[in-house]
């Protein structure tokens, strides 16, 4: 809840320094009017043009981003399930005191990592399940190496170290997932990027007798909720749009190796 606070008050002091920066904007234009009202205003376009254009661009590539890795973390899930599950099977393929030891360590390690996201937002509890993840990450390699130079069977070798090591990279790369954002830079360039065409929409509604108050708060909304979007898909453990409906995946694993 913490940080769907923050990034709503970040979109709403957007969306109020954007009108703040539009009725600056309507000012400025107004007093240029009065002391030139015959002033050409050639050239303007194309700089207000090019800070549209720049502004849409950010904002484009920004939301494609972030929909983008959004969509990937989602797909790593599957994939860490497909893992944990064709390593389990292959434990068929070890001797029955090794399986033996390996099942509950298996049962343990899956519920573990549901848990190191399950309670993401408690910081310090999800790092204490995933430091108790990668301990049995440890404990699964090692059996399971010393389980396979028993028979030394090629085959057996190759299939159960490699799906078990599978299952241990997926985790990391889930890891690195969830600390992949874009550079704080973006940001506050979008931030400053929609002030400052929100200035020139306030200079370009000066010519009006009145300021069109509907516009300027579609305007604003506009631009503050896609950037809310934005921050809220790019901590979807964290925000409204939330990514707990993919862990079912490996909640249905657990059930399937009980």
């Amino acid at each position: 809840m913490e940080f769907i606070g923050v990034a709503i008050i970040s979109a709403t002091l957007l969306c109020m320094g954007m009108a703040g920066s539009i009725e600056a904007g309507y000012r400025v234009g107004k007093r240029r009017l009065k002391k030139y009202p015959e002033s050409k205003s050639e050239g303007y376009g194309a700089v207000e043009s090019s800070v549209f254009a720049i502004l849409g661009l950010i904002l484009a590539f920004t939301f494609t981003g972030t929909l983008s890795r959004y969509e990937h973390r989602v797909k790593l899930i599957l994939q860490e399930a497909n893992a944990i599950g064709t390593a389990y099977l292959r434990l068929d393929l070890l001797p029955k005191d090794a399986q033996d030891k390996l099942r509950p360590l298996y049962r343990e390690y899956v519920q573990s990592r549901i848990n190191v996201f399950e309670y993401y937002e408690n910081r310090q509890l999800s790092n204490s399940y995933f430091r108790q993840s990668l301990n049995l990450q440890g404990k699964i390699w090692e059996i399971a190496n010393a389980s396979v130079l028993i028979d030394k069977n090629p085959g057996i070798t190759t299939l159960v170290l490699s799906s078990t090591n599978d299952m241990i990279d997926i985790a990391n790369e889930r890891l690195q997932a969830t600390r992949t954002h874009p550079p704080t830079i973006v940001y506050i360039l979008l931030f400053a990027l929609a002030l400052a065409s929100a200035f020139l929409v306030g200079q370009d509604m000066s010519v009006n007798e009145k300021r069109p108050l509907f516009y300027m708060v579609v305007f604003c909304v506009t631009i503050s909720a896609i950037t809310y979007v934005i921050l809220d898909l790019e901590n979807p453990r964290l925000g409204l749009v939330r990514i707990d409906l993919g862990d079912k995946v490996l909640i249905e694993t657990l059930k399937n190796i009980q």
